[in-house]
């Protein structure tokens, strides 16, 4: 009986099972399960070990396995080669693969929810991105293909900002953020965060139940995207929907884009994406 999994540490809060259950039972896949594996990095060899071995059909990786496993793999897809970041992990003729779908994840969620795909959007800014993780990394390059897009239709965008407390891994992070990227200290932030009009916050403090800097101040028509999700991750979305946000969503929608694409890449079938986000409560958007 196939069988993935989620690899992360700690793993107490996932919602990825339920997710690829649900485009399995929507697709009439018998026999597949998905299930969430607490795993410490020491632990990770043995266990990409088992995708090599078949013993498991491929997995998923969150925190903190999305970079080092890069080291563990035979070979990456774009956009996974040019991030050094991975979160699926399959064997292809026989070679231990990472690929990233995580990018398309915080594509359908800037394009669908912070409507920013099309002229809707104006290109105002300044536009803020907080975190230098596998997350952060994954936003930038998004955004940067997002801005490409944006530009050859002849619509405004704006440059992003990142702000991290890991110098080297800020710097990494706007390097693929494209052109007029620019690093910002963590000692300024509140009022960088205060200033956004577009902010994305992936870093690791509302998954904790903690406050972002500046979220008291936020301006009105800001366009908030929390790459966290889950009860205690609701804090800056809710800050930013009293501020009157023009948009403000949390990361579950993102997180059902890149299941997606985890299942086309784990399992091979086209996902019912409406199935998979009844399964956590989500309505997905018409047309989208």
């Amino acid at each position: 009986m196939p069988t993935a999994a989620v690899l992360g540490w700690p793993l107490t809060h996932t919602l990825s099972p339920r997710l690829h259950h649900a485009a399995y039972q929507a697709a009439g896949l018998e026999g597949w399960s998905y299930e969430a594996r607490p795993t410490r990095p020491e632990e990770l060899p043995a266990a990409l070990g088992e995708v090599r071995t078949g013993g498991l059909a491929g997995v998923n990786l969150t925190v903190p396995h999305k970079r080092a496993a890069v080291a563990l793999l035979d070979q990456l897809e774009p956009p996974a080669d040019a991030l050094g970041a991975v979160n699926t992990v399959r064997l292809v003729d026989g070679r231990l693969t990472g690929a990233n779908t995580d990018v398309s994840g915080v594509l359908w969620a800037l394009g669908n929810q912070l409507g920013m795909r099309g002229p809707g959007w104006d290109g105002q800014g300044p536009a803020l991105l907080l975190g230098s993780g596998g997350a952060a990394l994954a936003v930038a390059y998004a955004w940067a293909r997002l801005a490409e897009a944006r530009r050859r239709h002849g619509l405004a965008t704006c440059p992003l900002a990142v702000a991290g407390r890991d110098p080297e891994a800020t710097a990494l992070v706007a390097a693929h953020a494209g052109p007029g990227a620019a690093v910002l200290g963590w000692d300024g932030v509140a009022d960088a965060v205060a200033a956004a009009g577009v902010l994305v916050h992936a870093t690791v403090l509302t998954a904790r139940g903690e406050p972002v800097p500046g979220a008291d101040r936020l301006r009105p028509a800001v366009r908030v995207l929390d790459c966290n999700y889950g009860p205690d991750a609701h804090g800056l979305v809710d800050a930013a929907r009293a501020a009157g946000a023009a948009a403000a969503v949390d990361g579950l929608g993102m997180l059902c884009a890149q299941a997606a694409g985890a299942v086309v890449k784990l399992a091979g079938i086209r996902p019912d994406l409406r199935a998979m986000a009844a399964a956590v409560g989500l309505a997905w958007p018409a047309g989208a």
